[in-house]
This record gives structure tokens, sequence and C-alpha cells, in this order.
């Protein structure tokens, strides 16, 4: 008798198991589909929706920030909307529904990858750039001065269109009205926010105290672009000092910009809402540009001013900001802020 191979036993035991494995996945896989086979209502019952990728606050594509539109989703769970916005991994998909109130016909909310977000700036141009292009207000651009009121979690928002030249093609600008901008002092140290920043203690401005918004960002003031662009947090430590702190995001910006058109420049960071660095944030650039004004920064002409704003990201995308800051009786200001957009894609996601 010949003896057997021990290493040949074992790899015949391998196979052996390896075939009842692979019968079993088999097994397992045909009444998978025996059992779709048996609900035709699953496949029915699937949805089919349109979406948009969207660059906001630039003309050019793959540039300024990009947002994730859903158009039409109406009857979305909150965990479908958190699955979905997860899918795209991008600052913050907007979600359109129908309205349920008479004072707006729409309705938006957005999501970052991990929660939902109560305000979005270059998510909301971005949905009405989306609603446009797709033909719901194709004729929006060219009715000046119409107005496209928004229902929100927070407040009605409204929007404009504004056609751009002709030489300029087809573009349009996408005006939003920010809610009012209330702002606080923060009271800042700079040792343990130059650690948690990433900026130099003597490198913050001490001319333009810390401010928090309304919104929970904070505004910090450091002395140069340089500064600014060289700023490096540590996305774990800054989330961790965010809800300690009890602060959604972080502007970074300066008015020592690289060229004299631009009024102030800025980055943001929000790691404790899932986004480590924004690269254009248009809600903060309303309370940006009021403190920038009632500061004195930023000449006014018959209780109004217009600014020119930049906000860019470590990997090198950039957004341009329009901003007009109107100042209202009883020491308040009215901000619209603009920017234009550019589609990268659109197609259909299912449900």
């Amino acid at each position: 008798m010949i003896p057997q191979n021990p290493r040949f036993v074992k790899s015949r035991a391998f196979e052996s198991a390896v075939g009842r494995s692979a019968a079993l996945v088999y097994d397992v896989r045909r009444c998978s589909l025996k059992h779709r086979r048996a609900d035709p209502e699953s496949e029915a019952a699937m949805r089919e929706l349109s979406y948009y990728l969207i660059d906001a606050f630039t003309a050019e594509r793959y540039s300024g920030n990009p947002a994730a539109v859903v158009l039409d989703a109406d009857g979305l769970t909150d965990d479908h909307m958190r699955v979905i916005a997860r899918e795209f991994n991008l600052s913050e998909t907007a979600f359109v529904t129908r309205s349920s109130t008479p004072d707006a016909p729409i309705a938006l909310r957005w999501f970052t990858p991990t929660t939902e977000v109560e305000m979005c700036g270059h998510a909301t141009l971005a949905a009405v750039h989306a609603l446009v292009e797709s033909g719901k207000y194709i004729n929006l651009p060219d009715d000046k001065g119409t107005m496209l009121p928004i229902q929100t979690a927070k407040a009605i928002l409204t929007v404009r269109c504004e056609k751009q030249d002709k030489q300029e093609g087809e573009s349009f600008l996408v005006w939003l009205d920010l809610p009012t901008p209330r702002l606080t002092k923060k009271q800042c140290a700079p040792k343990l926010w130059g650690h948690m920043l990433d900026v130099p203690p003597d490198q913050f401005d001490m001319d333009m105290p810390a401010m928090q918004t309304q919104d929970d960002d904070v505004l910090v003031f450091v002395t140069s672009v340089q500064v600014l662009l060289a700023a490096n947090p540590d996305p774990k430590e800054l989330a961790k000092f965010s809800r300690q702190q009890r602060v959604r995001g972080w502007c970074l910006a300066s008015t020592q910009t690289l060229t004299p058109s631009i009024d102030v420049q800025s980055r943001f960071f929000a790691p404790a809402v899932g986004i480590d660095e924004d690269p254009v944030t248009g809600s903060v650039h309303g309370p940006l540009a009021a403190y920038l004004v009632s500061s004195g920064v930023v000449p006014t002409l018959r209780d109004m001013s217009a600014l020119t704003c930049t906000q860019s990201h470590s990997s090198g995308r950039a957004g341009l900001i329009r901003v007009v800051v109107v100042r209202e009786e009883g020491a308040g200001y009215r901000v619209r802020i603009g920017g234009q957009c550019a589609t990268v894609m659109k197609g259909k996601l299912y449900v």
C-alpha cells in the first residue's frame, strides 16, 4: 500500500471544505433569488430619483464647493437622507421637497455625511441651479427681481437669479437672502486656540475680536494670508474641542489678502459635523461681511456695502462669494450672498 502524502491529504480535506462552502453559498444565493422572484412588489417599490452634482461659488467645474442635490425627495425618511448623504460623501447634500406652508412652493433640508444642519449656503445655491437646469424653474433667471421663497427648518429663505452679461454665456448668479446676522463675542485663548487651529498664538488679529454667529460658527481673524494658508489643524482634536465649546465650525479669516480686489479671504473647519475643511461656506459669509462692515473695515455708501470674498481649501479648491450688506434701522444688517454654479454631473439614484 502506498502511503499518502500528508500534504495531499490536507489539500483534499481543504478542497472538500471549500466545496461544501461553495455549495452553501450557492444554496443561499439560489434561495435569495427565489425570494426576490417571489416578491415582485419589492422591485416595484424601488424609487428612482434625479440628482445633480454641482460646484457652487464658481463658474468653472471642479472648483468652488461641490454639493449634491436630490430633487423630488418627498417621502424620504431621515434615515434615507442620511444614507444618501453618506453615499455622496460631500460636505452637504440638499434635498428638495414640497413645502408644508403656502408661503413657499418648495422646501430644503441639508445633510452632511454624519448629521443634518440647519443652514447651508452653497448647497442652497446648488439646489436653485439644479431646479433651473431641470426645467422646474427655467424662467427664473429671465424674470429679473422674481423671488423664490424656500421653506427651511429655521426660516423662509428667499432667492433671486441674475443673468450674466452675454459674453459670459448663459450663466447666471444666484442670490440668497440670509437671516439677519447675530454676533456675540467669544473669548479667545491664544495658546489653546493656537494649538487647536495651528496658528501661532501671536498671529491672531486682536483688533478683530473673535465672534460667534447664530449658526454657532466662530469668526477668528489672523494677521496675514500667509498665516491663514499655513494653518493645518488636527481634525480629531478640533472636533473634540468644538463639541466642548458647542461650536459648529471655525472660520479663519484675513483682510490682508493676495489682491486688493478681494475684501477678505478665509478658510472654514467643521470636523465636529463631519467636515474637516469646507472649500466654500456660503452661510458664514453673511455674519463675516456684517462684522467687517460694522467694524469699519469695509466702506459704506448710503447704508450699503458690497464685498468680494474668497475662500480656499488646502487641496487648492477655491470659490468667489459676492456679498451685499444693507444697514437697517436699529443697528441691524440685512445680508445677501451671491455666486455662480456649474453642473458637474447628473443622473439617477435608487432608494
